[in-house]
């Protein structure tokens, strides 16, 4: 069988981590053992890691530093304790995260099993990308890249050892392009590969009836889906929403998600008087029965890599509103398959209020996602034909 190696940070309930979710469960079983690294455990998508994926936390007792230079001694292996212990005071005295996580890398010990393939998959500045290099064996190594490389700042300290990878894999034209523009001497081993769905599963657990915990309103719901952060554009939904209110128009903005953002999208509530009309739904592990009950979906994000959410969206054929994000461009046709919009609140305000108004507009949304449908996959063959 061949072996896999992946490295990530935290199973959260995020896009990233629910599109490697479907990786996992697409890769066959039968022919291939994937390894999971995690670098901390208690994400709330642990418990959806398929059964026969064999996980590792980085993170655990036996791979701290003090108990690492106890056992190294104990065994003589004087050079390896001097060794973790120069690491583990570099890392105590890092001034950036880019130091801290090149001395941690160097902390943990190596892995003593070899693979096929190793993969760094995260953000594009993460732990990920250092230790899949560092500590791994493998005679072909990946970085994904999930994020705008435009809005990582420190993305050039990484220049080194994305240079050693054999293949980068973006989620998106668009965050391709602007990733070869940072790094153009890696464009030929720079390629697209598009998020796995599985869209069956999808459509199964879309059946559970949700009653977004308002069962008497039978006004307009918007729909929101996404962690609750600055990038995603929650602090636009609560201006929006009050003119949107103001006109008249019976609706209800919902949001499905958690995150650091929540006071501050609970301050903007107050103060826009929106306690009845804007709803936090909270962390959702089955975000399905919303997307499949809602009337419009609208993500407002600052920026992307692609957006999981978006795609999500589309499975359910919902008339959408978006924002031009990086990858937007990839999955709605403006006008033919939803309103795609500059990142403004009167852009946006007025294209949901357009399909709040004109049905048949939301119907022709509709009818034309149903007829080309895409969901830009990428089938899993080719990440699987590197090592075949």
């Amino acid at each position: 069988m061949k072996k896999i190696a992946i490295v990530t940070w935290k199973m959260a309930l995020g896009g990233t981590e629910k599109s490697l979710i479907s990786m996992l469960e697409a890769i066959p079983k039968e022919n291939y053992h994937v390894t999971l690294f995690i670098m901390d455990p208690g994400g709330e998508l642990d418990s959806e890691i398929p059964k026969h994926i064999k996980v590792e936390y980085l993170h655990r007792y036996e791979t701290t530093a003090s108990n690492q230079i106890k056992s190294y001694l104990q065994h003589g292996k004087l050079l390896k304790a001097l060794k973790v212990s120069y690491f583990a005071y570099q890392s105590s005295r890092s001034r950036t995260k880019f130091d801290w996580e090149k001395n941690h890398s160097r902390v943990l010990p190596k892995t003593k099993e070899s693979f096929d393939m190793a993969i760094a998959y995260h953000v594009p500045t993460s732990f990920s990308v250092l230790y899949a290099m560092n500590n791994i064996s493998a005679a072909f190594k990946v970085a994904w890249i999930h994020n705008d490389v435009e809005y990582e700042k420190d993305i050039s300290l990484y220049r080194d050892y994305y240079l050693k990878y054999d293949r980068i894999f973006c989620v998106s034209k668009q965050s391709k392009d602007k990733f070869v523009n940072v790094f153009p001497e890696l464009k030929n081993q720079t390629s697209v590969f598009y998020n796995i769905l599985d869209v069956i599963k999808m459509y199964e657990l879309a059946e559970k009836e949700v009653d977004f915990n308002d069962p008497s309103f039978n006004g307009i719901k918007l729909l929101t889906v996404g962690r609750l952060d600055g990038a995603k554009g929650y602090d636009l939904i609560p201006p929006i929403l009050q003119r949107l209110v103001s006109e008249g128009l019976d609706v209800k903005w919902y949001c499905v998600g958690e995150g650091d953002y929540r006071g501050k999208v609970e301050e903007l509530i107050k103060t826009y008087h929106l306690q009845d009309k804007l709803i936090l739904l909270g962390m959702k592990l089955n975000p399905f029965p919303y997307y499949k009950q809602c009337d419009i979906y609208v993500q407002p994000s600052r920026n992307e890599g692609f957006c999981n959410t978006l795609s999500e969206a589309k499975v359910f054929y919902k008339p959408i509103v978006t924002t031009d994000f990086v990858g937007a461009k990839e999955q709605i046709s403006h006008g033919k398959t939803g309103l795609m919009v500059k990142y403004n609140e009167d852009e946006l305000f007025h294209a949901i209020k357009e399909l709040c108004l004109n049905q048949k507009l939301c119907q022709t949304l509709t009818e034309n996602l149903k007829v080309d449908f895409s969901l830009n996959k990428t089938d899993i063959s080719k990440l699987l034909s590197i090592i075949a």
